[in-house]
């Protein structure tokens, strides 16, 4: 990689031995002192990744990756005695406070761009108000000065991009802040600088611009870097929009991971923002945004296990959130999902900004929109088969949205009413395997449930393959099955089992209120607590040592759960998984007879003799 120090110090870093090297191009014998900006440009050329740019006050270029250099222009800036410039309207005096050496050089090239379209086609733009551009690699150059464009003589070029389509355009990016105008200069030329249009359109005024990129797929697709976040263009800079989510802060470079379709902004805080996959927005065309709703295609999502690779590590190393994990859908929405509860918060909201009354709504009024149900999204998930794998959903609202699956099934586990949800890494589904699936988007509004648009298609795909190899899918998706199939066994076992537990202290509880004689019951009752008791001690093992810490035996559940941890990653489950899961299965068989005759004979029979002696009605019978 290519950095620098403030000033020009180029380094070539090697990223696997770390070293640096200082290829920084050094003035030649005679040559006055190297003039570079405070962030001089480096450019890698489009057309060779040895051959570089890197500018000062005039053009240099090196076929080697920066070994050697060779200036291919003149001094392209007004090469001024910045002591002779006026200071607050005036010159100043020697006797001042001068010090310049820790500020930036001026009459410096700030910006290099070489046409991806036609080489040797490059573009230069200075702190001082030109525009410099060769048609022939740097054996002539044309200065432009700003004055042409309309702006002041001095307005500083932030930054000049060539078109990545069509060679005779161009794109620079100006401000004129030191002295004075905060208005986005933004130009546009189409014959290779000799003409100039704004495409400033409807940016907000007072508004600084600093970089600007333009989509690899998408020709009129531009993002624009400035003072207050990062703005879009989905129309050739005709329109403009702030992205949702920039801070309002500086944002002073940008660039396109284009393998990815992420966009990297660098705000003048120091610290990056990446907007991942943004490619939803080339498919963004004012037909789609006529539309109910829309489910854009997703990038090709990563089959994997997330991991930390440093550990618990603290406060030792500072860590950014990672994009999110697995198969991320963009949506956008048309309408107005706003409830009758959030409209009436709204228009409180802004009556209590005004200082006004605000009116009670009336009973029935509060009550209805307690009863109101949200329209939700919901996506639904299909194999080529057209198995339903899984279901997203959340509230509707307008405009674009992000959701994302796991990559994996639901959850397998059985749904207790009493619970919305259960957490822990047992409950989550199993992973899917790599292939193809669909997604399909649509809305439930009171009830109905109404497809949007059409499905999409798309890949999971696996990054990475273990030293030891990976799982055959086949026998992954057979074992999954199984494991799915014993499970439902066992937790339907598990749920008479413990029915049959909550029956006998309703029972404990009804000799004490029934009109009839204890000696009737209570051997009914002591005949279906032992057998109760003899399954506990079979499946969980003895309290007595539960109570100490002392080991049981295996039980049906941890030969499960190890079995399960078959399904925990990429390698598949082993031997040692299936092995786990006959083990679990044989338990099962052989502890089931024993929890039937406890649920359909003994707590039946008991049932009935307590409803024949008059017994209270016993919840759940």
């Amino acid at each position: 990689i290519y950095a620098e120090t403030q000033q020009g110090g180029l380094h070539r870093v090697d990223l696997t031995t770390g070293e640096q090297v200082f290829i920084q191009p050094q003035a030649r014998k005679g040559d006055p002192h190297e003039r570079f900006n405070w962030d001089a440009p480096i450019l890698v050329s489009p057309h060779n990744p040895a051959r570089l740019y890197f500018a000062s006050y005039r053009v240099w270029k090196s076929e080697n990756r920066g070994d050697e250099w060779t200036p291919i222009s003149g001094d392209l800036t007004r090469n001024e005695e910045r002591l002779e410039l006026p200071i607050m309207g005036r010159q100043q005096s020697w006797d001042n406070a001068w010090d310049v050496g820790a500020m930036s050089n001026y009459n410096t090239i700030t910006s290099l761009s070489e046409s991806p379209v036609q080489e040797g086609l490059l573009y230069a733009g200075t702190d001082d108000g030109f525009i410099a551009v060769s048609r022939n690699g740097g054996d002539s150059w044309d200065r432009i000065p700003v004055t042409r464009l309309g702006l002041p003589g001095r307005s500083f070029v932030n930054d000049i991009k060539a078109d990545l389509y069509d060679a005779n355009t161009v794109y620079v990016v100006l401000d004129n802040h030191k002295e004075g105008y905060f208005s986005p200069y933004l130009f546009k030329s189409t014959d290779a600088g000799k003409s100039w249009t704004s495409m400033s359109s409807n940016l907000p005024q007072r508004t600084l611009l600093w970089r600007i990129v333009q989509d690899h797929v998408d020709p009129d697709l531009f993002f624009l870097a400035t003072e207050f976040g990062v703005y879009t263009s989905l129309d050739g800079g005709v329109n403009w929009q702030k992205l949702p989510g920039t801070p309002n802060m500086a944002f002073r470079d940008l660039a396109i991971q284009k393998r990815e379709n992420d966009l990297v902004a660098a705000s003048f805080g120091r610290g990056f923002y990446v907007l991942d996959d943004y490619s939803a927005l080339r498919n963004m065309t004012p037909e789609v945004l006529k539309e109910e709703g829309h489910l854009f295609p997703p990038r090709t999502a990563k089959w994997y296990v997330p991991r930390s690779n440093l550990g618990n590590t603290g406060a030792d190393y500072y860590l950014a959130e990672n994009p999110q994990f697995g198969a991320v859908f963009t949506y956008y929405l048309s309408g107005d999902f706003t409830t009758a509860k959030e409209k009436r918060k709204k228009a409180e909201k802004e009556a209590d900004k005004q200082g006004a009354d605000i009116p009670f709504p009336g009973y029935e009024a509060i009550d209805a929109e307690n009863s109101e149900q949200p329209t939700q999204v919901w996506i639904t998930i299909r194999d080529t088969q057209g198995n339903v794998i899984r279901h997203l959903r959340e509230k509707a609202s307008k405009g674009s949205h992000r959701i994302a699956w796991d990559l994996r099934h639901a959850s397998t586990r059985a749904i207790d009413p009493e619970r919305s949800s259960e957490g822990g890494w047992f409950s989550a589904g199993p992973l899917v395997t790599p292939g193809t699936y669909t997604a399909a988007l649509a809305l439930e509004k009171e009830g109905s449930v109404t497809p949007i648009g059409q499905e999409v298609r798309f890949e999971v795909a696996s990054i990475r393959e273990g030293v030891l190899g990976g799982m055959d899918y086949g026998q992954y998706n057979a074992y999954r099955e199984e494991l799915t199939a014993f499970q439902e066994d066992l937790e339907v076992l598990e749920d008479r089992f413990e029915q049959a537990e909550t029956a006998l202290s309703g029972f404990k509880q009804a000799l004490a209120r029934t009109p009839a004689s204890p000696a009737e019951l209570a051997a009914g009752v002591q005949e279906l607590e032992a057998a109760i008791r003899e399954v506990k001690l079979r499946t969980e093992g003895s309290p007595a040592r539960d109570e100490i810490g002392e080991r049981n035996p295996p039980s049906i559940q941890s030969h499960f759960s190890t079995a399960y941890r078959g399904m925990r990653t990429t390698h598949g489950p082993t031997g040692l998984h299936r092995r786990s899961l006959d083990i679990a299965r044989a338990m099962l068989s052989e502890v089931k007879p024993q929890v039937d005759r406890i649920a359909d004979q003994l707590v039946p029979a008991l049932a009935r003799q307590f409803k024949a002696a008059g017994a209270p009605y016993i919840k759940g019978e």
